[in-house]
């Protein structure tokens, strides 16, 4: 998945429209979102339960969960522990990912029916969605939506998102990277540098996904959006992730090790 920018790409970007007012270029505007993790705060551990409805048709799930994450230790990778609180029949089901600054992200998933750890290695089961009918893959999840991978991004533009002053940033693939999406457009708070809405568009043109960010205010960890709402229009699915919670504590080493998942006691299971 890694690659090198293209050096001329790059530059034409950057004289064009890929530099700001501020003097920040597209790329850092996108490193900027990436550095803040999908449960938001760039360095230290925390602790966040969340909930995440799906509807399919006429069937709505739900499930919640409990995520460690500990992030912007140096030498180390970032790390996220997610648990399966609910419903009954998943309960205890673990999704660890180790995921560093260069490279790919490690994967394990542990399934306490079977007391198995398994790491996802093969491309079909980390592509795999983290569950079903969410449209997020367990990368998206293990890796927090890191689109320069992949895609270069250019300054589009300016908007705004329900009164919110936007950067609008187009991505498209790095040459010879295999993705999903042939093009993907960001609105980014001018601010806090936190995606307000994402479209997702097919080799055809045709949008096949949008990601809403709702409920944006500062808790006692900072600034995110509490809520997102994300509506795959090749499916009909619409999920949404809510952050119900989240505070800073210092979390056990086990919880980030694959051996120890099976011994780890977690409240509320």
């Amino acid at each position: 998945m890694k690659g090198k920018i293209l050096i001329a790409v790059w530059c034409l970007l950057s004289l064009g429209t890929g530099l700001l007012a501020q003097g920040l270029t597209a790329d850092e505007i996108l490193a900027k979102v990436e550095g803040k993790g999908l449960m938001g705060g760039e360095t230290g551990e925390v602790v966040a339960t969340v909930r995440f409805t799906i509807t399919e048709g006429d069937v709505t799930n739900v499930y919640a969960f409990r995520v460690y994450s500990a992030r912007g230790v140096e030498g180390q990778p970032d790390k996220s522990l997610i648990v399966y609180l609910q419903p009954e029949l998943v309960a205890g089901t673990m999704f660890l990912s180790w995921t560093p600054v260069e490279g790919v992200a490690r994967m394990w998933l542990y399934l306490p029916a079977l007391g198995l750890v398994k790491e996802l290695v093969s491309e079909e089961a980390r592509q795999q969605e983290f569950i079903s009918g969410s449209g997020i893959t367990r990368e998206d999840i293990a890796e927090g939506f890191r689109y320069r991978d992949d895609y270069v991004p250019e300054l589009s533009g300016e908007g705004e998102v329900n009164g919110v002053p936007a950067y609008v940033l187009t991505l498209t693939p790095k040459e010879g990277h295999q993705v999903e999406w042939a093009r993907i457009v960001l609105w980014v708070d001018k601010e806090n540098f936190v995606v307000l809405r994402s479209e997702f568009y097919d080799a055809e043109g045709e949008l096949g996904k949008v990601i809403e960010a709702s409920d944006l205010y500062a808790d006692d960890l900072g600034y995110i959006p509490h809520k997102l709402t994300i509506r795959d229009f090749t499916t009909g699915n619409v999920a949404v992730l809510e952050i119900l919670s989240r505070v800073a504590t210092d979390i056990p080493d086990d919880y980030f090790d694959p051996e120890k998942l099976p011994t780890i006691q977690i409240e509320g299971l």
